[in-house]
């Protein structure tokens, strides 16, 4: 957003109410507006109306305002649309009572028209009077603060009765007053971005607490400088819990008052906020500072600065950027950080942080990619004999012709007469593709495949066997969803899949049944509720049933939740056209969708953007004609945006 549109984030009023009654009180001061984001003041006359009721209410008790406010000083440059605004005033109190009271009005969405004085529809909101107020209090407005939320930030814009205010009503108190509660707060310093605990007697047992931070005057009370809050009432009027602050960017370090309203009674206790201050130097360090291309390693950084975006990422030899490695993290109440780091283009020679993009924070650390080691993997690791399996590897010698043969388990006695058929290659980049076909004539066992290549060699765990199952996932906490894939069972049988505990019984989970396909393989889920289970059995419904069981550990933590990014399809040939849909997305913002590497580099193919709708989901297709792609990636184009890759293979 250009800094004009800015601008008309010094919004200074909302609500959709009626107009207010006649007897409502009018005063036109002249009132001094200190704009967000560096973009000046603002200074004129804005008229305000307050309707206070009702006239007379008992000490302590509730008064409720509609407010309605003239055209702002402020303009905006530009027009925009559907923009988030809270407004509240502040009004003095004289007379029955002194100090400051706050209206603050719900949050709506409005349109901002350009170079127009920004009119704001009426709003309504209660307050409390104090419980020691008695007889005639008259209320004169001082300051309008008004929120508005731009690109993810919530902008404050403070507008001072500088000139000509005056009173806008009076409210009588009068009758007997309650008890009123009490509230306190830490004594010393507390952090930004940290939980303030909270106590206090006498409040409404059953009420519901809602904490506010106000200036240091009872002023600008504002709930949004709580992120977060478990304050709640005993039956024995006991007010307990927590508070937790917004980050240093919305809470400056300061003398504040924390107010809490339960809706019948409030209490106000000081509170001192002061961010961390650094002790030394800022200094990071990558653990570790090696590694093949590939890696992810973990930067970690103190003395910073608390709540800053860092930024980090690699650096070519000439100390330029490498865009497409950058990450973003934040910093803790303490200063520090920690992030993942992925080491994605074999340029990298150094790693570089800064917080924000502040070049006075700048800090580098070098980091050596060196060769990596030859991998192997061979999908599932099961094979029936005669039997074909996908393989793929990495750090192979580019333009290598690979050979293969089946060993024993423990690497001895290796048969190339068991491979019946083997179609392994290398590309230039060192990764191996391809597939290899077991001898039908091949005992069931347990082997390694052994693949060789110009002197590097490696194995990996197969598994030949005339019918098998395959778990995906084999590991999870409790409530995970497992796919069951069987191959080799009896064309058209019944099989009963049932989960197994470490003694061989059954688990409590029940038993799921599925009829094998015509090539006598089947998949179907299985969900893992026992704690108990250790493996997962398929047993045919048969008088000579095949039974095949396979291992499965259950984790703590929840079950994965389901991918917010997805392809269809996931593979193809060139020239496929694939539909890429996404969710949990930042509402309205835009993702570019590109194809990616191995190296991690973009592809050839043009990137395609979307906007994000307001449910956070986007949906676009994308035309794969490179063929080196090996991944698709969707990017938030934010300074924090969230970045998915979903692997895509080129048939």
């Amino acid at each position: 957003m250009s800094t004009p549109a800015l601008l008309a984030v010094s919004i200074t009023g909302l609500g959709l109410v009626a107009a207010p009654a006649a007897q409502a009180g009018t005063v036109t001061p002249t009132v001094h507006c200190s704009l967000p984001a560096g973009q000046g003041e603002a200074t004129g006359p804005q008229s305000m109306t307050v309707e206070l009721s009702p006239s007379i209410v008992d000490p302590g008790g509730s008064v409720h305002a509609k407010v309605t406010l003239g055209g702002s000083p402020a303009t905006s440059g530009i027009s925009l649309s559907n923009v988030p605004t809270t407004p509240s005033l502040d009004l003095a109190m004289s007379g029955g009572a002194t100090g400051t009271v706050t209206v603050r009005g719900p949050e709506i969405t409005m349109n901002v028209p350009a170079n127009t004085p920004i009119l704001i529809p009426p709003y309504e909101g209660d307050f409390l009077i104090p419980v020691n107020a008695s007889g005639p209090i008259s209320f004169a407005p001082i300051r309008t603060l008004t929120q508005t939320k731009v690109l993810g930030s919530t902008y404050q814009t403070p507008c001072d009765v500088t000139a000509g205010g005056g009173s806008v009503g009076t409210v009588t108190a009068q009758g007997t007053a309650g008890v009123p509660a009490t509230l306190t707060a830490p004594g010393g310093t507390v952090r930004p971005s940290t939980s303030v605990p909270l106590s206090g007697e006498l409040w409404t047992p059953g009420g519901t607490p809602v904490p506010a931070l106000c200036d240091a005057n009872g002023g600008g009370c504002d709930p949004g400088k709580f992120t977060s809050s478990t304050l709640s009432i005993n039956a024995a009027k006991q007010l307990t819990g927590t508070a937790t602050l917004a980050g240093a960017g919305t809470v400056p370090d300061g003398s504040y008052l924390v107010k809490v309203n339960d809706g019948a009674k409030e209490a106000t206790a000081p509170l001192t906020v002061k961010a961390f201050t650094p002790t030394g130097p800022r200094a990071f360090t990558l653990s570790p500072n090696q590694g093949p291309v590939g890696s992810v390693i973990t930067v970690s950084g103190t003395n910073h600065r608390q709540d800053q975006w860092i930024n980090i990422v690699g650096l070519d030899a000439a100390g330029l950027t490498l865009d497409d490695t950058a990450v973003y993290v934040k910093t803790t109440p303490d200063g520090t950080f920690s992030g993942a780091f992925t080491v994605s283009d074999p340029a990298i020679v150094a790693v570089q942080t800064d917080e924000g993009g502040d070049p006075a924070t700048t800090l580098t650390r070098p980091f050596t990619i060196t060769a990596a080691a030859a991998t192997l993997t061979t999908g599932a690791g099961k094979v029936k004999p005669g039997g074909t399996l996908t393989v793929s590897g990495t750090g192979w010698p580019a333009g290598a012709a690979p050979t293969a043969s089946l060993c024993a388990a423990d690497g001895s006695a290796c048969d190339p007469a068991l491979i019946g058929s083997s179609a392994l290659t290398v590309a230039g980049d060192g990764r191996l593709a391809g597939s290899v076909s077991v001898a039908s004539g091949a005992p069931q066992a347990t082997y390694l495949l052994k693949v060789q290549a110009n002197g590097v060699s490696q194995t990996a765990a197969l598994t030949v066997a005339k019918y098998f199952i395959v778990l995906s996932t084999s590991n999870g906490p409790a409530g995970t969803k497992v796919t069951v894939v069987g191959q080799g069972f009896a064309p058209v049988a019944t099989v009963a899949i049932t989960g197994l505990k470490a003694n061989g019984s059954g688990t409590s989970d029940g038993t799921k049944t599925k009829i094998v396909g015509l090539d006598g393989a089947f998949s179907q889920t299985f969900t893992v509720n026992d704690p108990a289970t250790t493996a997962i059995r398929v047993k045919e419904v048969l008088v000579n049933p095949r039974t095949a069981v396979a291992a499965f550990t259950v984790g703590t933590g929840t079950p994965p939740p389901a991918a917010g990014f997805a392809l269809s399809p996931d593979s193809g040939k060139a020239g496929t056209v694939v539909q890429v849909t996404g969710s949990g997305f930042a509402p309205v913002a835009t993702v570019a969708v590109t194809g990616r590497r191995a190296d991690g580099s973009q592809t050839s193919d043009s990137y395609v953007t979307r906007i994000i709708g307001l449910d956070g989901t986007f949906a676009l297709n994308f035309t794969v004609k490179d063929p080196s792609t090996v991944a698709l990636r969707a990017c938030e184009i934010l300074i924090n945006g969230k970045t998915v890759q979903r692997a895509f293979t080129v048939l």
